[in-house]
């Protein structure tokens, strides 16, 4: 039997801050003193002081006297880059998608990807990433952008606005979601027989809900169908949910009903409406159409499955942006506004033609 090979303390912590540092873990902060690695890994300061120059010597850190990390990591002869993916705290389908896209781009290459969240514009943690990563990827968040961080992200470079367009303020972004499509969503349910169709809104506002309310506006007036518009905003950190299930739950309660469709801004509201579509006793797609603009990975899950848009692949968009950040030219060379040029419509059962004989708890105006 083979005795266990020796592996030396200080190799040992050399392992965990290689790894550290290749994963952008020192990038928005600097690494422990010698003191403080000393006790945390509960060695003495001549083993920190040989684990930090194996470091060195493979071209991590500046010098075993210093513990701030090169912004690019030099590691096996080649250049290894961290970039991080700054999300707002409240998460969605929609996010996950960019998020394995982001890590996906990073597949067999020397890179690597941290995900960080933050709360609001004036968030240090935004100014760190910025400062710290090789490049960043920022989901804005719904609150209106100041112009100070606006000029922030126009001067540092290397940063892509990801599911918003910030084109106007000289922001390199990428869309998978161009809201011109939502009208092939109205078409098909105009295809039903469906003449009165309402928009339906209870997530924050910001730019692209206003775009895909004013796209449904402009696609109803020139049809010249009717239709209300439920535009119940919700503060950042609302329950967009719940909010359309008291919404859907106050229309259900009138005595009279207009509508026989449903378009829904976002996911979240068209899954809080269905809930209350089945507490009213009622079926989506049988006795009311429910569509979504955009998925977000769920609509095929529901029961009934939710009819939707299907958003375009953003991995070739970001592997495009990733080569660009790593690069010394610092120089954006391309459109600053990134979409497909086509989506996918997913009709499944939430959209029926419109039942309009009369059924028991059922009133049509």
């Amino acid at each position: 039997m083979s005795k266990p090979t020796f592996f030396p303390r200080y190799k040992k912590l050399a392992e965990i801050l290689r790894k550290r540092i290749l994963h952008g873990s020192y990038a928005i902060k600097p690494m422990p003193s010698q003191r403080r690695l000393a006790e945390e890994f509960n060695v003495n300061y001549m083993t920190v002081r040989r684990g930090l120059k194996l470091l060195e010597g493979e071209g991590l850190l500046p010098n075993p006297n210093r513990s701030r990390v090169k912004k690019t990591a030099e590691h096996r002869g080649k250049n290894h880059f961290n970039f991080g993916f700054l999300m707002p705290t409240l998460g969605s389908g929609a996010l996950e998608l960019w998020r394995t896209s982001i890590e996906q781009a990073t597949i067999g290459k020397p890179w690597s990807v941290r995900s960080l969240l933050y709360m609001h514009w004036d968030d240090p943690i935004l100014m760190d990433a910025i400062a710290g990563f090789d490049g960043v990827f920022l989901n804005p968040i719904a609150e209106k952008l100041p112009e100070s961080i606006a000029s922030t992200l126009r001067s540092k470079g290397r940063i892509v606005v990801v599911d918003h367009d910030f084109s106007s303020y000289g922001v390199p972004s990428i869309r998978i979601f161009p809201p011109l499509f939502i009208q092939r969503l109205l078409d098909h349910l105009a295809s039903l027989g469906h003449t009165c169709i309402g928009c339906f809104n209870t997530q924050a506002e910001d730019f692209e809900v206003r775009e895909r309310v004013d796209q449904w506006r402009f696609w109803m007036d020139i049809h010249g169908f009717t239709g209300r518009l439920v535009n119940e905003t919700n503060t950042v950190r609302g329950n967009p949910q719940m909010k359309a299930k008291e919404c859907m739950d106050k229309i259900l309660s009138e005595p009279v009903r207009k509508e026989t469709a449903w378009f829904f801004v976002t996911a979240p509201a068209a899954i809080g409406a269905m809930r209350s579509i089945f507490d009213h006793g009622l079926t989506p797609g049988r006795d009311i159409a429910v569509c979504t603009a955009n998925g977000e990975g769920l609509a095929a899950l529901l029961n009934p499955r939710l009819t939707s848009l299907e958003p375009a692949d953003p991995t070739p968009f970001v592997s495009y942006c990733m080569d660009w950040m790593s690069k010394k030219d610092q120089v954006w060379r391309g459109p600053l506004l990134m979409q497909p040029s086509d989506l996918q419509l997913m009709v499944y059962e939430s959209t029926q033609p419109p039942d309009l004989k009369p059924r028991p708890g059922i009133r049509r105006k």
